[in-house]
C-alpha cells in the first residue's frame, strides 16, 4: 500500500519461489555420523525443487477479492486471501518462502534496533555507522535505517521493502513522539518488527491482486478504502501470529529471522483456515 503500484502480478511459469529469494535459516542440521566410522563424501542435498507457477493461479483469489470490492464482505476478504495463499502462492509454506526476504529484514531490523538500545556493533552485513546517526532528527534516522536494510535497487520489492521498514518506524513516532529510536525498549522494538512484516506483506499482497480490488470497486476512492480494509485485516492477523510465537519464545538477534519466518507462515495458515 503506499508506494508501490499494483500490478497483475507474476505470471506462469514463473517458479513460485524466485531464486534471488534468500532462503531462511532454522532448518534442523543432519545429524552427525557415529565416531571413529569414517564415511564417504556426500556432495550437498540440493534444495527443495521449487514449482513452476500454474497459469491462472490469482484467479481464485482475484474473484473473491472482486467481491470483496463491490461488497465489503470480511467472508469474501477472508476467502480471497486464502486462495491467494492456497493456489496463488501454492500454500502456506511455499508462501512463507517467497517471503524469505521480508523474514529476513525483519531479523535485520530487530539486530539494528537491539544494537542501538545495547551500544552493541550492528550487524557487519549492514552499511549503517551509528556515527551517523549522531544529531540527526528521529525522522532522518529512521531514513538512514530504512536505506540501510533496504537500499535502492530499482525493485518493486525493494521499494516496498524501504516504505514498510518507513510506514513502521514512523508509526511508532507518531503514537509516541518522545521516542527515541536509538534507545527504544523491547515492547517498542516488537511493534517495529511486527509493523513492518504486516506492512511488507500487505505491500507484496496488494502488488500481486490489491488490481482486481481497484478495478471491481463502484468507485477508485471505494477500492483505496477496500485496499485499506485489507491492509488492516493483514496488520490485525499478523499481529495474532506474532502473538503466539512471542509466547512460546522471546524474540532476540540469534532467532529474529526464523521467528518473522514462522510469523509469515502462521499468517498464511490463517488466511487459508477460512476456506
Amino acid at each position: 500500500m503506499g508506494t508501490s503500484t499494483s500490478s497483475r502480478g507474476p505470471g506462469k511459469d514463473v517458479p513460485l519461489v524466485p531464486e534471488w529469494v534468500p532462503s531462511t535459516p532454522g532448518q534442523p542440521a543432519p545429524a552427525a555420523p557415529p565416531a571413529q566410522q569414517p564415511q564417504p563424501l556426500q556432495p550437498p542435498p540440493l534444495p527443495a525443487p521449487v514449482p513452476a507457477a500454474p497459469p491462472r493461479r490469482f484467479q481464485q483469489a482475484r474473484t473473491s477479492l472482486g467481491r470483496f470490492a463491490r461488497s465489503g464482505s470480511r467472508d469474501d476478504l477472508r476467502r480471497g486471501l486464502g486462495h491467494y495463499s492456497r493456489s496463488g502462492l501454492g500454500g502456506s509454506s511455499t508462501a512463507a518462502r517467497r517471503m524469505g526476504g521480508t523474514a529476513q529484514r525483519a531479523g535485520g531490523l530487530y539486530g539494528v534496533l537491539d544494537a542501538l538500545r545495547t551500544a552493541t556493533p550492528i550487524p557487519t552485513e549492514l552499511a549503517l555507522d551509528p556515527t551517523q546517526l549522531a544529531g540527526k532528527s528521529q525522522a532522518e534516522i529512521a531514513d538512514i535505517i530504512a536505506n540501510a536494510l533496504a537500499p535502492v535497487d530499482g525493485t518493486q520489492d525493494g521499494e516496498a521493502a524501504r516504505d514498510s521498514v518507513s510506514r513502521s518506524l514512523s508509526e511508532l513516532l507518531d503514537a509516541d513522539p518522545s521516542a527515541d529510536l536509538t534507545n527504544l525498549n523491547a515492547a517498542q522494538i516488537y511493534g517495529v518488527v511486527e509493523g513492518y512484516i504486516a506492512h511488507d506483506l500487505a505491500h507484496r499482497i496488494e502488488l500481486d491482486v490489491g488490481k482486481a480490488v481497484l478495478d471491481k470497486a463502484d468507485s477508485y476512492s471505494e477500492g483505496v478504502e477496500r485496499l485499506q480494509e485489507m491492509k488492516s485485516y493483514v496488520r490485525q492477523e499478523v499481529a495474532r501470529a506474532f502473538r503466539v510465537q512471542r509466547a512460546s519464545q522471546p524474540m532476540n538477534r540469534q532467532n529474529a529471522v526464523s521467528i518473522s519466518d514462522a510469523i509469515l507462515r502462521d499468517t498464511f495458515e490463517i488466511f487459508e483456515s477460512y476456506l
